[in-house]
């Protein structure tokens, strides 16, 4: 295990987040599972991460949660960040949704590569900086932009 946190679960109430490191050769090799007070185990996330950067491979942002009660992870599956949102559900935590299930680079609908957390702000609410290469004319000469990404209720949208 590589940390937990106690969060306040809207329907839940106490849950306990772990962050996990698998050490056999599963892939993903990294894992976040959550337990309710009562004992129930929610459903396990399964993220790829880098081992070979250790702790920073997977943890929590400081604070884990903002106002909105999302709970942030940073993840890097090798050379970039990325942040991994859980959304509270009625039963749980909202599906990651990966865009690709054995490719956590491309990210997912609560998950974002290549991204940083700005905040909280003065609102009590973390925003997601997201990073973008064209890779015209390659990857490495490509052009980078950023857009900051702001929770609508229901999503991570950049601000009109």
């Amino acid at each position: 295990m590589l940390d937990h946190r106690d969060i306040k679960h809207p329907n839940l109430g106490a849950v306990r987040v772990f962050l996990i490191r698998r050490t056999d050769s599963s892939t993903p090799n990294g894992c976040i599972a959550a337990v309710t007070g009562s004992g129930r185990a929610l459903e396990a996330i399964g993220v790829d991460i880098d081992v070979n950067i250790g702790e920073n491979a997977l943890r929590f942002a400081d604070p884990a949660s903002d106002t909105t009660k999302n709970t942030f992870v940073i993840y890097n599956p090798g050379r970039y960040d990325g942040v991994l949102v859980l959304v509270p559900e009625k039963g749980g935590f909202e599906d990651i949704a990966w865009e690709s299930p054995d490719d956590h680079y491309r990210g997912g609908r609560l998950a974002y590569y290549d991204a940083r957390l700005v905040g909280p702000g003065g609102d009590g609410r973390y925003a997601i900086v997201k990073s973008n290469n064209n890779c015209d004319p390659s990857c490495a000469e490509g052009a980078t932009s950023n857009v900051t990404l702001h929770w609508n209720g229901h999503e991570y949208l950049p601000t009109a």
